[in-house]
């Protein structure tokens, strides 16, 4: 393809015309969202302005230093969260079968998860769900955790509360993996590493989609290990990373890769180069890059300077990257996948089924 139309088109194309679908596992967490904007301007009790930018709001903060300040909160809604929830949802919406152990309740499956967890073919809640405070913007998000029970959770404790063989039955019928929210599962490597053997005494050979989450306030040791349990894993699977930008730097910088970059294809490259997993997906806000054996590629998305939505947005494209992967689209195409999921996903706060993400990847290309 010559041209960024064409890629698009051709994307669409196959990805409708595939009647390949898959069933996906997915673990290990569940988080309650609350969506918040903070206030600039109240214009009156029922409108306001918000702070539509990171940096305004930090100027904000940083003004009271030494004082005092008050800066009010609108909650714009609570709903289910976690990379994990968030990723298997959009995959089913997509077509694909789920079967899904998290932290979505400690004796019931909570209220606000059961539209999602309806719809999977299992689903084993673990242990009570994190919150997050998410504070949206409209050149990011900055959230804040409180993980509560998620950061308890264990190989332990997931073999306990679903039982070992029930795992292992779930897992061997399943031929992708998602295993997500490395950063705020402390016990992570070790799931891994267990992971890895249970892989080992099943038939054929499965994918696994990692995604890790902001790893900034984990040690570098342990980011380093976590890549090191990956290339074991890689051994037994096909295991794809994917990552954002700001993750995909500090990966880089753990595993000895480049550090300086032109592109996040460039960058996908060199992480590749010291870290030959099936895959290296990179996404940021405009663009979406992969580096795998058959080559490197590079596709700019729907950007939008004014999304209604964008906690979630990553895990989105994660959904979106392993639909087209899932549906036999080439990985070029599987980048266009992602970011059209997650163009869609900003734009009309929630996720895309199958017939409205190709109607999305179409007016896309008419707009290239």
């Amino acid at each position: 393809m010559n041209n960024a139309k064409d890629i698009i088109l051709s994307a669409s194309e196959r990805f409708s015309a595939s009647d390949i679908t898959g069933s996906v596992f997915v673990g290990f967490d569940g988080f309650i969202d609350n969506i918040l904007r903070p206030v600039k301007t109240r214009i009156n009790n029922c409108e306001f302005e918000p702070v539509s930018d990171i940096e305004t709001f930090s100027e904000r903060i940083r003004s009271g230093a030494g004082k005092s300040i008050n800066i009010e909160i609108v909650k714009d809604r609570s709903s289910m969260g976690g990379n994990g929830p968030i990723m298997a949802n959009s995959l089913s919406l997509l077509g694909n079968s789920t079967d899904i152990i998290g932290s979505f309740g400690k004796n019931e499956i909570l209220p606000v998860f059961k539209p999602f967890t309806d719809r999977c073919r299992t689903a084993l809640s673990i242990c009570e769900p994190g919150i997050t405070d998410a504070f949206e913007f409209n050149d990011g998000k900055v959230m804040f955790n409180y993980p509560q029970s998620v950061l308890d959770i264990s190989w332990n404790l997931i073999t306990q509360t679903a039982g070992l063989e029930r795992l292992k039955d779930m897992i061997g019928r399943n031929d992708y993996l998602a295993l997500v929210n490395w950063t705020m599962i402390p016990q992570m490597n070790d799931i891994f590493g267990k992971m890895t053997e249970l892989l080992s005494n099943l038939p054929g050979r499965k994918t696994v989609y990692i995604d890790l989450t902001d790893p900034k306030k984990r040690s570098r040791e342990d980011l380093k290990h976590c890549m090191e349990r990956l290339l074991e894993m890689s051994d037994r699977a096909d295991v794809i990373l994917g990552l954002n930008e700001s993750e995909a730097e500090q990966c880089a910088a753990v595993t000895g890769a480049q550090t300086a970059y032109s592109d996040i294809k460039e960058l996908a490259e060199s992480i590749h180069k010291v870290l030959p997993l099936r895959a290296i997906v990179i996404h940021s806000i405009k663009q979406a890059a992969i580096c795998a054996v058959e080559g490197s590629f590079l596709v700019n998305g729907p950007y939008t300077p004014d999304p209604k939505l964008s906690t979630g947005a990553g895990d989105v494209f994660n959904a979106g990257f392993y639909a087209g992967y899932i549906a036999g689209l080439n990985l070029e195409q599987c980048l266009v996948t992602g970011v059209c999921n997650s163009g869609y996903y900003v734009r009309n706060t929630k996720p895309a089924d199958k017939r409205e993400l190709i109607g999305f990847m179409k007016a896309f290309a008419e707009e290239t």
